[in-house]
């Protein structure tokens, strides 16, 4: 179910967390803060150059106070930009070693019942744990796993190290979705109760640092795209966060097909050069208020040319060819629910229900973690306040 797919080309509790940070915080950006440990470096040196040219008597010292080494990054700043399927692998072999000692040595205190079943144990390798196993390893250890400190992974943290795991499955033959596979809601369900509480993490200087979790990262590991039916909503789910804005699970409920706008514009210089958006009405009902509706209030997503396969307009234009002809025109959903059981070539993907409420909370709630939606709500906060 999760082959390639080619397109034709012709969190209510999270969002509080960027409401007011544009007042007082910086997104953190790593070779800032590199030339600026090295400026104040600099100038700790040159004080104590001044400082030892001081001429000295036996009754006068010179006092150099003890320059303190710059801090340095900690692990957690040192952000991965691409995903290494060892980590992720690593992380759980690690995790099924301790696990599977402490089930044996809880075996050993325990009498032995009768007709016991063999005894409970993880395999170490991935692609050998049948899926029933991985789902439930998978769940303890989003409350298990423990960095090298002892300490548990932060969110974003642990969301990598599952879509290192993704990807170690996808580069070895599995098709396992662990984030939207029916037979993973268990590990999706413990995997939203983990991340649901995430608030970024401010420096003591005051900055933002950045999620482990990036938008590439999704796209590698076929998080986003038109991959399966539920990637495929994933994705305009993504981008109506990322352009749109809606960063709650009531704002997204209230987005509707009728109220997705199609428009082709013209360059006024070459009449053969268009291009097509998707346009959003920022404000619902201020056409009704009798305010002026111009561009300005709309929020809109653009074509891109340079790659079809992450367009966000060929992508919507997808997912209407894949919807049934009927839920066109609603005016009360856009996201609709996937077929239990599809092919690539099928025609319809989606049946005439919208999601839950539930699948749209967990589904976004991922999405608000990734770095970009960050930085993209940041700069808007900061916007609008000018």
């Amino acid at each position: 179910m999760n082959g390639n797919i080619h397109i034709p080309v012709a969190v209510q509790a999270v969002a509080g967390a960027y409401q007011n940070t544009a007042q007082t915080v910086h997104i953190w950006d790593p070779q800032q803060q590199t030339a600026l440990h090295e400026q104040v470096q600099q100038q700790q040196q040159h004080q104590l150059q001044v400082t030892c040219r001081e001429p000295t008597t036996l009754t006068q010292q010179v006092q150099v106070s003890e320059v303190e080494p710059p801090p340095q990054p900690s692990p957690e700043m040192m952000l991965p930009n691409i995903l290494k399927p060892e980590e992720g692998l690593e992380v759980w072999k690690n995790w099924a070693q301790t696990k599977n000692s402490e089930l044996e040595k809880d075996s050993q205190n325990r009498l032995a019942p009768i007709g016991r079943r063999q005894l409970l144990r993880f395999q170490e390798d991935l692609i050998s744990s049948a899926v029933a196993e991985l789902n439930y390893g998978l769940c303890l250890m989003t409350k298990e796993a423990r960095n090298g400190e002892g300490e548990p992974y932060d969110a974003d943290v642990l969301y990598y190290i599952f879509l290192c795991i993704q990807k170690y499955l996808c580069e070895n033959g599995r098709v396992d979705d662990i984030f939207s596979d029916p037979y993973y809601i268990r590990f999706t369900e413990w995997f939203h109760h983990a991340l649901k509480t995430f608030q970024p993490r401010v420096t003591p200087l005051g900055f933002v640092i950045p999620s482990h979790v990036t938008e590439e990262m999704l796209w590698e590991c076929k998080q986003l795209g038109a991959h399966s039916p539920s990637t495929l909503l994933t994705t305009l789910m993504f981008f109506n966060t990322k352009y749109f804005l809606l960063k709650t699970v009531d704002q997204h409920m209230r987005l509707a097909f009728s109220k997705v706008l199609r428009q082709t514009k013209k360059n006024p210089s070459n009449p053969k050069d268009k291009s097509t958006s998707i346009r959003y009405l920022k404000a619902l009902g201020i056409h009704q208020t009798g305010f002026p509706v111009t561009d300005e209030s709309y929020a809109e997503q653009t074509e891109n040319s340079e790659n079809p396969l992450r367009c966000p307009i060929k992508l919507y234009d997808f997912y209407l060819f894949k919807c049934p002809q009927s839920v066109k025109g609603r005016n009360d959903t856009f996201y609709l629910t996937p077929e239990p059981v599809v092919a690539p070539n099928s025609p319809i993907w989606y049946s005439t229900q919208p999601i839950s409420r539930d699948q749209m909370e967990q589904m976004l709630t991922r999405i608000l973690i990734v770095r970009e939606i960050q930085e993209a709500i940041v700069v808007a906060s900061a916007t609008n306040m000018h």
